[in-house]
């Protein structure tokens, strides 16, 4: 590729290869400007420039604008890549051990087609941002031969599943070289035998992802097939694509000679690494307890889902066969294999991960207590509330998000500033001098795009299908509510569809016109979502609603760009509390898209009774089916006596919510604020603890200290507490061989039956206390207990294992001793 561009455009290989090109305004209007149509169809300049001929080139070598577009992007990006005063490099100096980010898939580009939803596009985000914050950060995943489906749908509905076998060398990426040229091979155990994986380097910006593939010939055919396809279903194949990530993951970083800071496991899927980590630590000499300590202490897990069937687990002797080459000649594979055994006596992916990891967060913050609730199996005896599973929401690149329009009116009213600084909070303030008219002019021209895009895809597929009927004509004044998100059944597509008659009178108003779009993919294996877009492409179909609602094919991060910016309402409807986070509602309204949504995931956090609307009431319940037609009543009414009418009768109102929407969402649901919250309450804390843990007597103490817990906890016991007067409370507690130095021990008050489903009201540190005998007499007196004996007040004393250097306060492997006080 190289040797046919001419001296002048020598760069434009290395603009090819770094995904800041996804990010960069210029960049993209670089490679637009070599061949418009293939940079609308892929998105991708290696394949531009792989297939762009010698003449084009020359010419455009001579080109005084292409030229002048050249030399501006190069000196943005050369700017970018050497700049040295990032926000971590100003605040964290001292720090330069690698974070490493594992995840199963990545939402970086159209070009790179390696994720299939949003857990990728989250993590495609994290890495973005990551490299605009200087950050430390490098990735591990896996590189997919066919990448996640491209979705046709026929003329009955039905979802068409269509795996494309990508040619590697058009993938903006290379393979990883050592210092000879070869390619870095790493051998990773798997079953009985050793799987080599290739690795490839993607540059995006600062940061690096490796991704392993074993499609090649030094495998056998059954190994080479273990990336065919991203989330196979055959359990072999997903515990193999895991081993691979996780245990090839960390035998990467021991090839480049990458000691790793901290690990931060994107989900459960590369908790395999933790074991290969202990492992590696065992067979360097440290003891089981050390090992764990050691990697506990240094590993940060994301859990992502609140629904059972997203957290992996397999028949516990099933993954014990696949990983016999892993244990060949080691003798504590009992130990390792339990931390991944749950309650069911199955191998549980979350399980292993969270024993194995001090920094644990759910993705919203309800979506933390939702977690807290769904794992507290894991640590006996802790009142919910008090697990140890914090919320760090997500947030989305507004970089790449927020579209050009909305960028060029940020720039001329916010200044420049907004794009290094998205989460402070005082610049969005500057959204208020933006002009309605302007404002109002952006949003129209990004909806004009998207409608363009509609007639565009719906044009193809009629082609492709041989339907010949007109095209829908939309006018970009009329009102468009979007949906798109992968179609689960707990998403509850359908649920506008409950009342048809009712829905029919909404779309038809001739002097309110309503078209709402749908876009996004059932899980091959979804069948139930399957026929919810089949039973929402039908009554498409019908004639009341034809070219009124309108079903997209294959929808991805491009559609998904247009989209978030070119409609006026973005809806979302699942059943709560399924929806985790949710990061769409967050792109649509950083571009002034109003959300309608369900009292769900971040939405919990965002709504604030001015930038969009609730559907249904402000509550946090659970709900089940019963509750769906409520929740349709509810969005009814909503679109009929609030949406509607405001849109098409109080514009000044709108714009007005538009601004608050842009200004309360924009830095508080950024990836900017999410990695600053990652590296200030995780991040730092993990490296932290590395450094101290490098000395090995450090490890070796507070491996003996935990020893000596283990081996004596089940002596502990609370033998009496006395109360007095309900002012002051004594406890005689039994440590045996323990001192009060490896303890403490607590009062705890709250609302409740019991100890683990405790709203907890106070918790009390006893601290005064005298020897008795071989007893300890804890003694507490200052008058607090006035709810004893009120119905539903529950009063406990517990006694916990205590070490200053732990991380946590509860330790999954040693439950808690406690006793009512009453």
């Amino acid at each position: 590729m190289l040797e046919k561009l001419p001296e002048n455009l020598k760069e434009l290989e290395n603009l090819a290869y770094n995904l800041w090109w996804s990010w960069s305004r210029s960049a993209q209007r670089l490679w637009r400007m070599i061949d418009p149509e293939k940079w609308e169809e892929h998105r991708n300049p290696v394949k531009i420039l792989r297939e762009v001929s010698e003449e084009r080139l020359e010419k455009l070598s001579k080109d005084e604008d292409f030229i002048s577009l050249y030399e501006l992007t190069l000196e943005r990006f050369t700017d970018y890549m050497e700049r040295e005063d990032t926000w971590f490099n100003v605040n964290y100096p001292e720090w330069d051990e690698k974070i490493v980010y594992m995840c199963m898939e990545y939402g970086l580009t159209k070009a790179l087609p390696i994720y299939s939803g949003g857990l990728g596009i989250l993590a495609g985000d994290h890495l973005k941002s990551a490299s605009d914050l200087g950050l430390p950060l490098i990735a591990v995943g896996l590189l997919y031969k066919h990448g996640y489906f491209t979705q046709q749908i026929d003329s009955d509905g039905r979802q068409i599943e269509i795996f494309p076998e990508y040619d590697i060398e058009e993938l903006p990426m290379k393979p990883l070289r050592d210092e000879d040229g070869n390619q870095v091979i790493v051998e990773v155990p798997i079953d009985n035998d050793t799987v080599k994986a290739r690795v490839f380097e993607v540059q995006v910006g600062r940061v690096k992802l490796y991704l392993l593939d074993t499609d090649f010939e030094e495998n056998e055919d059954r190994f080479r097939k273990i990336c065919d396809y991203l989330y196979n279903p055959e359990p072999d194949v997903r515990v193999s694509q895991e081993i691979l990530l996780g245990i090839g993951g960390m035998k990467l970083l021991k090839t480049l000679k990458i000691k790793p800071g901290v690990i931060h496991l994107n989900e459960g899927h590369p908790a395999f690494s933790s074991l290969e980590r202990i492992k590696s630590y065992m067979e360097e000499g440290y003891s089981f307890t050390e090992a764990l300590e050691i990697v506990r202490q240094t590993t940060v897990f994301t859990t992502h889902t609140p629904v059972p069937a997203g957290h992996d687990r397999f028949p516990f002797d099933f993954v014990e066969k696949k990983l016999t080459k892993f244990f060949e000649g080691f003798e504590s594979k009992e130990l390792l294999m339990n931390l991944g055994k749950d309650e069911d006596g199955n191998f549980n992916m979350t399980y292993l991960a969270l024993r194995t990891s001090s920094f644990i967060n759910g993705v919203s913050k309800l979506h933390a207590d939702v977690s807290r609730r769904m794992f507290k199996n894991v640590w006996k005896g802790v009142p919910v509330e008090e697990i140890p599973i914090e919320g760090i929401t997500n947030g989305v690149h507004m970089g790449t998000w927020i579209n050009r329009e909305m960028r060029k009116l940020f720039d001329r009213y916010l200044g420049r500033i907004w794009r290094e600084h998205t989460d402070l909070e005082g610049i969005w303030y500057g959204v208020d001098r933006i002009p309605d008219e302007e404002l109002w002019e952006a949003h129209l021209n990004a909806k004009k795009r998207f409608i363009d895009y509609i007639r565009e895809s719906i044009k193809r597929r009629n082609e492709r299908l041989g339907i010949d009927e007109p095209l829908p004509e939309i006018s970009e004044n009329a009102l468009i509510i979007g949906f798109a998100r992968r179609f689960a059944t707990y998403k509850r597509a359908v649920l506008l569809f409950s009342n048809l008659e009712r829905l029919k009178r909404i779309v038809n108003n001739p002097e309110r016109p309503v078209y709402i779009v749908y876009a996004g993919k059932a899980h091959p294996r979804d069948e139930g979502g399957k026929e919810f877009l089949r039973r929402i492409y039908k009554v498409s179909q019908m004639p009341d609603f034809k070219n009124k609602i309108i079903v997209l094919e294959n929808y991805d991060i491009g559609m998904a760009r247009l989209m978030v910016s070119g409609v006026d309402v973005w809806l979302n409807n699942p059943r709560r509390p399924m929806e985790a986070s949710g990061t769409s509602g967050m792109k649509a309204a950083a571009n002034g898209v109003l959300n309608a949504s369900v009292y769900d995931g971040w939405w919990v956090e965002g709504y604030n009774g001015r930038n969009g609307w609730v559907i249904g009431d402000e509550s946090v319940l659970p709900e089940t089916e019963v509750d769906d037609p409520k929740d349709a009543e509810a969005l009814y009414e909503l679109l009929e006596n609030e949406i509607i009418p405001t849109y098409y009768e109080n514009r000044e109102k709108w714009v007005l919510m538009m601004k608050e929407s842009i200004k309360s969402v924009a830095p508080k649901f950024s990836t900017t604020r999410m990695l600053k919250e990652y590296t200030e309450k995780f991040y730092i804390k993990g490296l932290l603890n590395r450094e101290w843990l490098e000395r090995r007597e450090n490890v070796e103490k507070i491996g003996a200290w935990k020893e000596r817990i283990l081996k004596n906890w089940e002596n502990v016991s609370i033998e009496r507490i006395v109360l007095e007067d309900s002012k002051s409370v004594e406890v005689t507690v039994k440590l045996g061989d323990l001192t009060p130095n490896d303890v403490i021990v607590e009062l705890v008050a709250g609302r409740g039956e019991g100890m683990e489903d405790l709203e907890v009201w106070k918790v009390i540190h006893i601290r005064r206390y005298r020897k008795k005998n071989d007893l300890f007499v804890y003694t507490y007196n200052n008058g607090v207990l006035g709810h004893l004996g009120s119905p539903g007040w529950f009063y406990a004393v517990r006694v916990i294992p205590y070490h200053p250097r732990l991380p946590i306060k509860f330790l999954p492997e040693i439950p808690i001793v406690w006793k009512k006080v009453l």
